[in-house]
């Protein structure tokens, strides 16, 4: 999409799980039906950006995007607002409400979080739920102290974050419990070089958002149908289950989650 076509038109952004072409043709054919029922003024743009950086999701031309809980949250608070949320069929989803996996090698002789203690973690970001903040959250649990590890790897996304565990590079990672299934489908070898060592509390998952002040009953709707239209192979390709609303007191428990940690006298992962 070009600058002159987002003057004109609106856009959807679509960042997340989106990490090959598979998955992407799937959300296209998704995105694709929801524009037939959103009926928006200006048209919106067939073409997704497949990206969910911050100059994207804060463009005023962005009629839906989706991101991470903990962003949305935190600097995103009042410029995003969540108006839906997939579903996913993944181990250690749960209707809406999702976890991570604390992963490490799968011949590693780590067999706890506090086993890791001292060793190094890989994270995707410091501004992530799944990688960072929960994780965060089992930690302050264990009296972690100032440092736990004795390094962080930040390495950009989940899937490098498996490549680092996988590769000897870190000991430990937490995975979005949707994305290491997606993996599995996509690149079994990879993911079979790694086990889960346990799982995270449960949040609500990644939503769709609008921008703060935008009309959301409509598209929420939109959203809903065209997940119901969606044909099975791409839905399975997906593993997408449904879209149902959700709203800000979804993410509630993201925020508390940093606030325990913190009462703990765990501020910072590290």
């Amino acid at each position: 999409m070009t600058i002159a076509d987002r003057a004109k038109d609106k856009f959807i952004a679509c960042g997340m799980y989106a990490f090959n072409d598979e998955l992407r043709a799937a959300w296209q054919a998704l995105f694709t039906r929801f524009i037939r029922h959103a009926e928006s003024t200006p048209p919106i743009s067939p073409e997704i950006v497949f990206d969910a950086g911050e100059s994207v999701l804060r463009d005023p031309a962005m009629l839906l995007g989706h991101t991470c809980g903990y962003p949305l949250m935190t600097r995103y608070a009042g410029v995003l607002e969540p108006i839906a949320a997939p579903a996913f069929d993944a181990e250690g989803c749960d209707g809406l409400r999702y976890s991570s996996h604390f992963i490490v090698a799968a011949d590693s002789g780590l067999e706890s979080l506090e086993a890791c203690r001292g060793r190094v973690v890989a994270i995707n970001g410091y501004d992530s739920n799944s990688g960072m903040n929960v994780l965060r959250h089992a930690l302050a649990a264990l009296d972690p102290g100032d440092r736990f590890f004795s390094g962080v790897e930040v390495t950009g996304g989940h899937r490098a974050s498996v490549e680092a565990v996988a590769a000897g590079r870190a000991d430990l990672a937490a995975i979005d419990c949707v994305t290491l299934a997606l993996l599995g489908d996509a690149d079994p070898g990879l993911v079979a070089r790694v086990r889960s060592i346990g799982s995270s509390a449960r949040s609500t998952g990644l939503p769709f958002v609008v921008p703060a002040g935008a009309s959301t009953g409509r598209l929420a709707a939109a959203l809903a149908a065209a997940c119901a239209q969606l044909p099975k192979d791409a839905r399975r390709r997906l593993r997408l289950v449904g879209i149902e609303p959700v709203t800000l007191d979804d993410y509630a428990s993201i925020v508390t989650l940093e606030h325990e940690a913190r009462d703990a006298g765990y501020k910072r992962l590290q």
